[in-house]
């Protein structure tokens, strides 16, 4: 077991790690207490957490998630320049600080939640152990930061006061989510006792180390209850928070059987980097916005190692199977639309997210000297006070090179007609189609397409913002966000696709200077039963062709679904269409507006947004339905909402056959038609002033 380093911090006692622990009993889903667990190996005792002050290895303050180092730097940087926005915000903070009477953290409320489901209870326990929380300690934890650097009176008093506020915390409440939530704010409670540590008192810091003790039993607890039932697959963000937490205590508390836990136990952080990372290094969880949910708290264990001196280094560690965390900052470069932000696939709660947002970019910068993080970080503008004690240097920056790129562990794959320089801030195509399994923070989304061009996600997949605390449980999340509706794919008889534990088959794949290409199939039935689909995406230059193929036993109703930029009035469509009572089992009642009209022509729509314009021409077919509707931006009876269109079409097969352009001029007309098939590919000619293009396409067989 590796003891803290003695070039920074003299480890005063070496603690053994328990090979026979408790372990949560199934009786903790109602509530059992500590004499109902069973006993299991390879789990720290929890009894065995008990922190006291006198144990901290340091004999200077701070020196976990900052140093004494950090805090004369930031002194340094509050008056200049560069940090201005950061210093400001740290300024306005520490007013609210001062201003603050913290609110009630009286444990009488589990009293009507205990007995409840845990489904039931996900609103009140975001609240009551994570957002109340937050909004106590962040700006106390302000005030500290702030005292470090200026060494006011007033920040302390605020600090102080917050902070042994937040020392009543029970910690004894149950759920999923509760390690994960004391993690979110219990690092910042950890680092503000640091940074205050000498001006406490000896009872007060008898106090804080009670609490702690008590957030460390609950958040291990936690972490046993979700290792021993595999929730959330097994693998998952939650697990990186609480190690981080029991990492970060075992460093402060002179506790190294803590942070071997949570390095090198189950499920530690090298396990989770180990199993948890696919591809060239991304988080497993089937949504982008989810990556550095399970990254940052490594990073934040990674910042306390190296600060310390401790004797292992996560920056600097491999995984037996060569992973590393820094490949999670380098891989999420090749996801990007050209603008920079991420594709929101999956649960993304309507929030669309930039590279450039990620906070956590500085220290793995400082770590690593990446002139491709020096680029992220120039273009962003970051105004977190932590920014003042790490400093940033975005000398030498470099762009990221980019292509298409497939990423076959993920079941992702990305077109792009631009390439390194040219790709970023610019006007090119980037299609991205999905056939992924389902994975944790799913939605029914296999053979989705999102579209980028001019600057704009095009067709993206979409959300109702829930303007309830807790969006992962929301009403709107679970009928509409997750459904087929909200995605750009073809939903049978309008059920939504099953879950499925295995990828769809990537066919194709190819990136030549004329045209790029994918193509993904379920051969297997595993979305409808009975039911073989395949999508091929071909990006050229001027427009991208998307062909998606559907072969059933029997007849089905069939929907093919987008959604566009633009608002339902700036829709032009070639076909008139007259307002219709249309029934969409399940989470139709979300949706209004309906339009519809029945054709054998072919189908051309546009959509305008600001300066530019999407157009989709569709090839004609007989006893197509065109049914166009308003989706809603949020769960609000009265919001804005945003264009949908299906395409409905009753057959046991058929062909939908797309092709879309973007422009901020005129677009020009474009026709579609399919040529006498070969063998074992379908032949589709697009004509536009580009002339004649010939594209064959796997056959659906």
């Amino acid at each position: 077991m590796p003891p803290l380093s003695k070039h920074r911090i003299c480890s005063r006692r070496i603690w053994i790690l328990a090979l026979v622990c408790s372990i949560i009993h199934p009786a903790f889903l109602s509530g059992a207490g500590a004499d109902d667990k069973a006993h299991m190996p390879g789990f720290p005792s929890a009894n065995s957490i008990e922190f006291s002050a006198e144990r901290i290895p340091s004999e200077e303050h701070p020196f976990l998630f900052i140093t004494k180092e950090d805090v004369t730097e930031a002194q340094k940087r509050v008056t200049h320049q560069r940090y201005q926005r950061a210093a400001e915000f740290l300024g306005d903070e520490v007013k609210k600080a001062r201003r603050m009477a913290p609110g009630s953290i009286d444990p009488s409320w589990w009293n009507d939640a205990k007995d409840k489901s845990w489904s039931e209870t996900y609103p009140i326990i975001y609240q009551k152990t994570c957002l109340d929380p937050v909004r106590i300690m962040l700006p106390g934890y302000y005030a500290a930061l702030s005292h470090a650097i200026g060494g006011k009176d007033d920040d302390l008093a605020a600090a102080r006061r917050i902070l042994l506020h937040l020392a009543e915390y029970s910690f004894e409440f149950e759920h999923y989510d509760v390690g994960m939530n004391y993690a979110v704010w219990g690092h910042y409670a950890l680092n503000a006792y640091d940074i205050m540590f000498e001006h406490f008192s000896g009872a007060e810091r008898a106090r804080l180390d009670k609490f702690f003790t008590r957030m460390g039993r609950a958040i291990l607890k936690n972490d046993i209850y979700w290792i021993e039932n595999d929730i959330g697959g097994g693998i998952n963000n939650h697990l990186a928070w609480h190690k981080m937490m029991l990492g970060c205590l075992g460093v402060f508390y002179d506790r190294p059987d803590l942070v071997e836990y949570a390095l090198h136990g189950r499920r530690g952080v090298l396990s989770l980097l180990d199993e948890g990372m696919v591809d060239e290094g991304l988080w497993c969880e089937s949504s982008l916005n989810y990556h550095f949910t399970a990254i940052v708290p490594m990073i934040y264990l990674g910042e306390a190692l190296r600060n310390t001196g401790y004797s292992e280094d996560l920056y600097e560690m491999t995984t037996p199977a060569g992973r590393n965390i820094r490949q999670a900052y380098d891989s999420m470069f090749g996801v990007l639309f050209p603008d920079g932000s991420v594709p929101p696939i999956g649960d993304a709660y309507a929030r669309r997210m930039k590279l450039t947002d990620e906070f956590t970019y500085v220290h793995a910068h400082k770590a690593f000297r990446d002139p491709r993080y020096a680029w992220l970080l120039r273009n962003a503008d970051h105004k977190r006070p932590e920014l003042l004690f790490i400093g940033i240097d975005t000398k030498g920056a470099k762009v990221p090179k980019i292509k298409s790129r497939l990423y076959p562990d993920h079941g992702y794959a990305f077109l792009r007609d631009r390439a390194d320089d040219d790709y970023w801030d610019s006007d090119g195509w980037c299609a991205f189609l999905t056939f992924d399994k389902s994975g944790v923070h799913c939605n029914q989304d296999k053979l989705s397409l999102m579209l980028f061009g001019c600057g704009k996600l095009l067709i993206p997949d979409v959300e109702a913002k829930a303007t309830v605390p807790h969006a992962f449980s929301a009403k709107v999340q679970r009928q509409l966000n997750r459904s087929a509706l909200s995605q750009n794919t073809v939903m049978i008889d309008h059920r939504d696709q099953r879950g499925i534990s295995e990828k769809l088959s990537l066919v194709q794949f190819s990136d030549t200077p004329e045209e790029k290409t994918v193509t993904a199939a379920d051969y297997k039935g595993l979305l409808y039963d009975g039911v073989k689909q395949s999508r091929t995406v071909i990006v050229t230059s001027e427009y991208v062709l998307d062909v998606f193929q559907i072969k059933a036993r029997d007849e089905h109703k069939i929907d093919w679904i987008i959604h566009t930029i633009g608002t339902p009035e700036s829709q032009k469509c070639s076909i008139d269409l007259t307002p219709e009572e249309i029934e969409v089992p399940g989470a139709d009642s979300w949706l209004r507006g309906f339009r519809a009209a029945t054709t054998d022509r072919p189908i051309r729509l546009e959509w305008s947004e600001g300066t530019v314009t999407l157009a989709m021409t569709m090839a004609a077919c007989a006893k197509t339905k065109l049914i166009t509707c308003r989706y809603p931006t949020t769960d609000q009876a009265n919001c804005p909402t945003t264009p949908m269109l299906l395409i409905e079409r009753r057959a046991a097969a058929t062909v939908y056959a797309a092709a879309y352009q973007a422009g901020r001029q005129r677009l020009p007309e474009v026709q579609i038609n399919q040529l006498e098939n070969a063998d074992d590919r379908l032949a589709f000619q697009v004509a536009g002033p580009w002339g004649q293009r010939e594209h064959l396409i796997p056959r659906l067989r």
